[in-house]
C-alpha cells in the first residue's frame, strides 16, 4: 500500500468518527449536561487511551523537551481553546451548526501554508474548496433549524469560529510536527500524549467544578463514546494522516465531516432528508473525489 493510499485511509476514518461527534454532543447538550464538563472529560479520557497505548507497547519514556514550543502551541490554541470554544458553541447552537461553521478551518489552514512556508494551493484544492463550501452552504439551507434554545445564537457562532481558527491552527502545527515521522507511529503517539496532558491540566478546573453531570446510562454511553473515539481515536488517524497528505488537501477533505454529520443526524436524531441536502452531500463528495484522484 502507497504512503499516500494509506494517509487518505487514516484520513476519512477521522473524519468518520468525527462525524459523530457534533450530533453526540448536541444530544448531551440538550439534556442539559454541562458542556465543559463533558469537554474536560473527553480529554481526559483521550489522554488515558494514548497513555495506555504507550503502556502497553513499552514507549512510554519520552523526551519532554523536544519539539516542546510546538507541543505548548498546540496543546494550548490547537487542543485546549479548540475544545473550549467548540463546546461553549453548543450551550446555544446545535451540533451540526457547530461542525459547519468549524469546517472553516481550511481557509485560515490556506492562509497559514501560504504566509509562514509559502505554499500557494493548487487548482484542485481551490476548486474542491469552493465545492466543499457550496455543498456546505446548501446542507444549511436544507436544515429547519440550528438554534439550541439556550442562549444568544450570535455568541455561539462566535464561539463556532473559533473552534474553526483554533482547529485551523492545530491542523497546520501538527502537520509540521508529525510530517518527519512517517515511518515512525509510536513517536506520533507520544507528541499526541504530550499534548494532551498538557490540555487535560488545563482542563482540570472545568472536570472539578460542581455543575451537572451525565446521569443516564445512554448520557454516559455518548459521552464514552466521544472520549474513546474522536478524543482518542479521531486524533490519532487524523496526525497519522497528515504523515502522508499535504495539509492543505487534508483540510480540504476534512469538510466531509459536515456530510458524516448530517449522515448520523439522519439515522440518530430524526434529521428530514431534503434536496438541499442531498444535492451538498454530492458536491462535498465530489471535491473529496477531485482532491483525491491521482494525476
Amino acid at each position: 500500500m502507497s504512503h499516500t493510499r494509506r494517509g487518505y485511509i487514516f484520513l476519512f476514518i477521522a473524519m468518520f468518527l468525527w462525524g459523530i461527534h457534533g450530533p453526540a454532543g448536541h444530544f448531551l447538550a440538550t439534556r442539559g449536561i454541562d458542556m465543559l464538563w463533558v469537554a474536560s472529560a473527553r480529554v481526559l479520557m483521550g489522554t488515558v487511551i494514548f497513555a495506555v497505548f504507550l503502556l502497553a507497547t513499552g514507549k512510554f519514556t519520552m523526551d519532554w523537551r523536544e519539539r516542546w514550543r510546538t507541543v505548548a502551541a498546540l496543546s494550548f490554541v490547537g487542543l485546549f481553546l479548540n475544545t473550549v470554544t467548540f463546546h461553549l458553541a453548543l450551550n446555544t447552537i446545535s451540533g451540526t451548526l457547530v461542525m459547519i461553521i468549524e469546517n472553516l478551518s481550511p481557509v485560515f489552514v490556506f492562509f497559514l501554508s501560504f504566509a509562514l512556508a509559502g505554499v500557494r494551493p493548487t487548482w484542485r484544492e481551490i476548486v474542491a474548496l469552493i465545492l466543499s463550501l457550496l455543498g456546505m452552504l446548501l446542507i444549511v439551507y436544507g436544515k429547519d433549524s440550528f438554534d439550541f434554545g439556550g442562549g444568544d445564537v450570535t455568541v455561539g457562532i462566535l464561539w463556532a469560529v473559533g473552534a474553526g481558527v483554533t482547529f485551523g491552527w492545530y491542523v497546520y502545527f501538527s502537520a509540521d510536527l508529525v510530517v518527519p515521522l512517517r515511518d515512525d507511529p509510536v513517536k506520533v503517539v507520544q507528541f499526541l500524549f504530550k499534548i494532551f496532558v498538557i490540555s487535560t491540566v488545563l482542563m482540570l478546573p472545568f472536570l472539578f467544578r460542581d455543575c451537572p453531570k451525565p446521569q443516564k446510562a445512554d448520557e454516559w454511553f455518548w459521552l464514552v463514546e466521544m472520549g474513546l473515539f474522536q478524543s482518542g481515536g479521531a486524533y490519532l488517524c487524523w496526525n497519522y494522516a497528515l504523515r502522508d497528505v499535504p495539509v492543505n488537501t487534508a483540510s480540504v477533505l476534512f469538510l466531509l465531516t459536515i456530510l458524516f454529520t448530517a449522515i448520523n443526524e439522519l439515522l440518530f436524531l430524526n434529521l428530514a432528508l431534503n434536496a438541499y441536502i442531498v444535492i451538498g452531500g454530492i458536491l462535498i463528495i465530489a471535491s473529496g473525489r477531485l482532491i483525491t484522484r491521482n494525476g
